[in-house]
């Protein structure tokens, strides 16, 4: 009886640490070499909602590969809405589209900006609905800070 017992917590523990063995190389593969993204959220002037996901990549173009992407979306609830958007980095603008005109799913803009390595990022979207007339309608303001890249990213 106390062999089964025995034989049985055996089997049990090594059976655990093989599925957390498992378990850890799975999370590791999913981890990027430069990091997860960093996400805000929230609502506009008039209560559209809006996400901002920002991360660095190691896919921009040579000799400078390292990027910081923005991907901003605007859940707007029509098709046809005109909307002046804006992407930031530390202040310096690096996209700019005056007439960004909804889908029925809203606006999606994704643009990656080189950056340096060892310094952080802080990441800004700005948006205006406009109407027919160019008067403002409604306004968001969204931004994320991201730290200095890691070592391992885009060598």
């Amino acid at each position: 009886m106390r062999m089964r017992i025995a034989v049985g917590l055996l089997t049990s523990a090594a059976l655990a640490l093989t599925t957390a063995a498992a378990t850890g190389t799975a999370a590791q593969a999913k981890e990027r070499p430069c990091g997860r993204p960093v996400m805000a959220a929230g609502t506009g002037s008039q209560g559209t909602p809006w996400t901002l996901k920002s991360q660095y990549d190691d896919d921009g173009t040579p000799p400078n590969q390292l990027v910081a992407g923005e991907e901003f979306e605007i859940a707007t609830t029509a098709a046809g809405q005109r909307w002046s958007v804006s992407f930031t980095d530390n202040g310096t603008e690096f996209f700019r589209n005056d007439n960004d005109i909804s889908t029925a799913t809203g606006i999606r803009e994704v643009h990656p900006n080189p950056v340096a390595r060892g310094v952080s990022n802080h990441m800004a979207a700005h948006a205006v609905r406009l109407d027919a007339a160019g008067n403002v309608i409604e306004v968001i303001d969204g931004a994320v800070d991201l730290a200095p890249p890691p070592a391992r990213c885009g060598r």
